[in-house]
């Protein structure tokens, strides 16, 4: 898969994602499997005697991958999958599209994708019409890395979108983060998820 056709399919994947308030699950207790949900409380006889449970999620929790790991609220569903050989993503978004893409490559280094990503995801909406602003800045990571940020935003009458890439490798790995905010006066929940990623990144 080429480069370009590469991005094309992410912004197709991630475009299609939504968030997920509530999860499902299976609970197995002897022989006994029942389907659960959080935050509901459930009755169920143990030695003929009726025992109540709940099932309840952290607040907080952490996505932990042997290159990077970082903090997430409950409320929002990750969504994995390979999209090439040596290439995973990772999606957490608000139902608007507000959010976090992370590209995981096993057998190169992204450093040089930053400017590439940020055309791409730019381009059609500056044909449409929007102007583009460039706010690249550096911030450090919680491992003590300075990540260089790429930006973007743009405007277009009173809307206005925000992008970011910014890349982490070495020899033949690293990663690629993207977040987007569709529009930074009404999605507090997109920079909700955004901020709380940045602020408890580890890189290893």
């Amino acid at each position: 898969m080429t480069n370009k056709n590469l991005f094309l399919f992410s912004l197709l994947i991630f475009s299609c994602i939504t968030a997920f308030s509530q999860n499902h699950y299976k609970i197995q207790i002897n022989d006994t499997v029942l389907d659960i949900s959080l935050d509901k409380e459930y009755t169920m006889l143990l030695d003929n005697t009726p025992v109540q449970f709940k099932v309840i999620a952290k607040d907080t929790l952490i996505y932990d991958d042997e290159l990077f790991s970082f903090n997430y609220s409950k409320d929002y569903r990750i969504s994995q999958m390979v999209i090439d050989e040596g290439i995973e993503q990772i999606v957490l978004m608000t139902a608007e599209g507000s959010g976090v893409l992370i590209q995981k490559y096993a057998s190169m280094n992204p450093s040089m994708l930053n400017e590439i990503m940020i055309s791409e995801v730019t381009k059609e909406s500056i044909n449409y019409g929007f102007q583009m602003k460039r706010e690249d800045y550096t911030r450090k990571l919680r491992s003590g890395q300075d990540l260089r940020v790429n930006r973007a935003v743009l405007t277009y009458k009173d809307e206005t979108n925000i992008y970011e890439v910014a890349t982490l490798g070495k020899k033949d790995e690293g990663i690629l983060i993207m977040t987007m905010v569709m529009d930074d006066q009404l999605s507090p929940q997109g920079m909700e998820i955004i901020e709380m990623m940045y602020d408890s990144f580890i890189y290893k």
